[in-house]
């Protein structure tokens, strides 16, 4: 085993044997470039995530660092995806109240949506599943629920921009570029939030609008809130898909039973959150000096939750590096762990297993038609392209 690299290319392509390697002999490792203490057990990351006073969003010595680049930002109240209690506390319960209000009925969409583009790929025997199906549902699924679905495109283009530079190795060019799409999606949502008759509020948004107050949410809350989910909500289920699939293509026998029997869906979507975690890594700060994995942790050091390990943990699980679209893989922890687990994720659970159903229904022959390129971004993990024949 080389020594840790997580943009080795064959890090990028498999990271879960470096993962078991960190497991047995460096379960808590500092690692570069990103200056963090990465966790690969699964008993030390679900500590983690689950001791909110002791592992915190914010860097408690953010006061004495100098500000950030863009220090303008600072001037933004932070998003769900960036608080602690007791700000979370009060935050986070009314988002989850409007959010399961806002995806109701919503496989009805989703199956249409899916369709339509299923129906633009008819007659030419392949075509690349993550832009053509993988990328606009998601996208469109989730613009739908935050009440924005005329926007889609350009949303849509902002968020791929941010996620091409948000990885550390992209070039000046895309990083710069990734801050400047944060800069436009957050502009876009502020000047939402005027509201107005040209862009009057609906869905997601409007409950969000309707939620502020001196007792609720802050009106830069919604914007950045509707940043983070714009940002996480629909790159992490066009993974799942993108990456998914790919992982049925490779058990056919997997595949065939699901076809099979479409009440599989659901379950087999969770496998593929534990098989593959579209969210790899879940950073957060030391609150206070502590020991993980018998490493010495000082107050303000950044510490890394590696989802990615612990799902494939043979301590938890029986053959973790077996694809089982039949196990039970209820406590998988691919939407993450404790008070921080994904907003979204009742709408994964709804969006996944109805695209994979309406798709294997209108597309009896699959087949992988190429060979697939690897994300290098170590913290999302997922095929950035996926050839397929359907002939």
């Amino acid at each position: 085993m080389n020594a840790f690299n997580p943009h080795d290319a064959a890090y990028s392509k498999d990271p879960y044997p470096f993962y078991a390697h960190a497991r047995q002999y460096t379960p808590v490792l500092k690692v570069q470039p990103y200056g963090s203490w990465w966790v690969f057990k699964d008993a030390d990351v679900r500590h983690v995530l689950q001791d909110t006073a002791g592992f915190i969003k914010g860097n408690p010595l953010m006061d004495a660092l100098p500000p950030p680049p863009q220090d303008a930002l600072a001037n933004l109240e932070p998003g769900l995806f960036m608080m602690d209690p007791p700000r979370h506390d009060v935050v986070r319960p009314l988002l989850d109240g409007l959010f399961t209000d806002a995806i109701k009925g919503i496989e009805t969409y989703v199956e249409q949506q899916a369709r339509k583009l299923i129906d633009a790929t008819r007659g030419s025997g392949r075509f690349e599943f993550v832009q053509a199906f993988a990328r606009p549902l998601p996208a469109q699924v989730l613009f739908q629920v935050m009440g924005m679905p005329k926007a889609t495109d350009v949303l849509g283009q902002w968020v791929d921009g941010y996620i091409n530079g948000h990885d550390i190795t992209a070039s000046a060019g895309a990083q710069g570029g990734a801050g400047t799409c944060a800069f436009a999606l957050q502009a876009y949502f502020l000047a939402l939030a005027a509201g107005g008759a040209a862009c009057p509020h609906v869905g997601l948004f409007k409950g969000m609008m309707d939620s502020v107050s001196p007792e609720g949410l802050k009106t830069n809350e919604v914007a950045t809130t509707s940043l983070n989910l714009a940002i996480a909500g629909y790159a992490s289920t066009t993974y799942l898909l993108a990456t998914g699939l790919l992982n049925l293509l490779h058990h056919p026998e997997q595949l065939a039973e699901l076809r099979a029997d479409p009440s599989l869906a659901e379950n087999a979507v969770w496998e593929m959150l534990r098989h593959d975690a579209p969210a790899q890594l879940v950073d957060r700060y030391a609150a206070r000096d502590c020991k993980l994995g018998g490493v010495q942790i000082r107050r303000g050091d950044a510490v890394t939750a590696v989802i990615g390990s612990a799902n494939r943990d043979d301590t938890r699980w029986k053959h973790p590096d077996r694809f089982d679209i039949h196990r039970d893989n209820s406590a998988q922890i691919g939407f993450g762990d404790g008070i921080h687990v994904c907003l979204g994720a009742p709408l994964v659970n709804r969006v996944a297993p109805t695209a994979l159903n309406v798709l294997l229904k209108e597309l009896p022959v699959l087949k992988l038609a190429g060979t697939p390129q690897w994300q290098t971004d170590p913290y999302l993990r997922s095929v950035a392209n996926l050839p397929v024949a359907t002939a």
